[in-house]
């Protein structure tokens, strides 16, 4: 037997979820959702000591620091750090990397280190593509860093190839942007801990 006043409020309210004009209908989120107590700590003003170890890579217009909705970005163009279809670190930047490593040292945020490349192919044995050359830059950043006291649960290193453009790659310009590393200093919402899974279901009753 049904219990019709049971069925007559089931009714009600399926009639309620799958009908959005009616007044009384009430949103069900069923989507999965994802909490994190963490909150952004990262601030522009821990810019300043970053600034002044790579002092002459912004003199020479080749750095470019800002804060986007992962954290604080410090954009360094590749001629700065490598040579062409290379990527060990050039002899005259290893002394700036090292000095970075020792003010993220002292941080606790998780970093994220992004090797980008334009869209001229490279073939070569050790780089068969440019996914692998963006990769390989990423990682001997990430090694110095480790080196010099970053712990290494803090740091991924990605390569993103020519796929993650800011510019056109149409003109000599645009390209020399798009080549580039990007060393993210990422918010603790970002680089925290894993955030919980929150059962959508979990508080409901079925009779």
């Amino acid at each position: 037997s049904v219990n019709e006043a049971k069925y007559k409020a089931m009714s009600g309210s399926a009639q309620a979820a799958f009908n959005p004009s009616n007044s009384t209908s009430k949103k069900i989120d069923i989507i999965p959702k994802f909490s994190s107590g963490s909150q952004s700590t990262v601030r522009l003003e821990n810019i300043t000591p970053i600034k002044e170890v790579l002092k002459d890579l912004d003199d020479s217009k080749k750095l470019n620091i800002f804060q986007d909705s992962r954290g604080i970005v410090i954009r360094i163009t590749d001629t700065a750090l490598f040579d062409s279809g290379n990527a060990v670190i050039k002899k005259e930047s290893i002394e700036a990397v090292d000095n970075l490593a020792g003010v993220l040292a002292s941080m606790k945020e998780k970093l994220q280190v992004e090797g980008h490349t334009d869209n001229v192919p490279i073939s070569s044995v050790q780089f068969p593509s440019n996914w692998e050359l963006s990769s390989a830059r990423a990682a001997s950043i990430v090694r110095r860093f480790i080196a010099h006291g970053i712990e290494p649960a803090r740091l991924t290193a990605i390569g993103y190839g020519e796929y993650r453009p800011i510019a056109g790659n149409d003109a000599e310009e645009g390209r020399a942007k798009n080549r580039r590393v990007d060393i993210v200093i990422l918010n603790e919402k970002q680089g925290g801990s894993e955030e919980q899974f929150v059962n959508p279901f979990a508080n409901l009753k079925v009779e």
